[in-house]
């Protein structure tokens, strides 16, 4: 039985509207979720979203966080503007950051620290691309994204969630298994272990993310080591995500 409390991420990307947001909104009102749920919008949206969450559940999470705290850095958003926005939750190393914005391991490490001082929760996102996939050398990505992200963070009193996101099944359809994502989770656990101790690693929420859907969400959360979902594509209809968050609070309520 998992004691660790189930979380479903929604990354819109650079997706969405003013409908959108009505309608997802409208999507929660009323109902009552055992899992933590978030909604990551484009930085535009969230106050939009936070006018309406006095009515529903859901928390806003952040696409990104500056690793400065001021200064200039045209286009930047700092850890601290984001909690005074009320953004409690923050994607750091998203695969798609990684490949197009030339994000590395050091800067996410700075952004995790920079993210627990202001009390925003840090979600390292790790993931191997197919070409590491083929060549074998999947735990060796993860272990170089993990200790680089990490290196020298204190947990102390502060909560920390993984996201592995093969990158080879982002938006593709090709979702890992889930005997194979667990695999993949357990090794992040080990490695956790490792990193901070037995006692860190076991609190540390793993979501996997790559091609979530409401046919695969229930499998995926059923692993040991799986312990949320952190959703692409799917989390644009309203519906189906909410559809989503209702199976990880159906077997949140099973292990509480």
């Amino acid at each position: 039985m998992k004691q660790r409390k189930p979380i479903v991420i929604a990354n819109w990307k650079l997706n969405g509207g003013l409908d959108l947001i009505c309608t997802s909104v409208a999507s929660f009102i009323g109902k009552h979720f055992a899992a933590q749920i978030a909604i990551c919008p484009p930085y535009l949206y969230m106050r939009d979203m936070l006018t309406f969450l006095q009515y529903s559940e859901l928390q806003i999470g952040s696409q990104n966080v500056s690793r400065y705290e001021s200064g200039a850095y045209t286009g930047e958003t700092s850890a601290q503007m984001l909690k005074q926005a009320g953004c409690s939750i923050c994607l750091i190393g998203h695969s798609e950051r990684r490949a197009m914005f030339a994000e590395n391991n050091e800067g996410c490490q700075i952004k995790v620290r920079t993210a627990l001082n202001h009390e925003l929760l840090p979600v390292l996102c790790v993931g191997e691309n197919q070409q590491q996939r083929e060549a074998n050398i999947t735990e060796q990505v993860l272990r170089e994204q993990l200790r680089g992200g990490l290196t020298d963070i204190d947990l102390t009193g502060k909560d920390l969630c993984i996201a592995y996101e093969p990158v080879w099944a982002i938006g593709t359809g090709l979702a890992a298994t889930p005997a194979i994502a667990q695999e993949v989770h357990q090794f992040i656990r080990a490695e956790l272990t490792r990193i901070f101790d037995e006692a860190t690693a076991n609190r540390v929420r793993i979501l996997y993310g790559g091609s979530v859907t409401k046919s695969n969400a229930r499998d995926l959360l059923q692993q040991t080591d799986i312990d949320g979902l952190l959703v692409g594509g799917a989390s644009l209809d309203p519906g189906h995500f909410v559809a989503i968050c209702e199976q990880a609070s159906e077997l949140a309520e099973i292990d509480g």
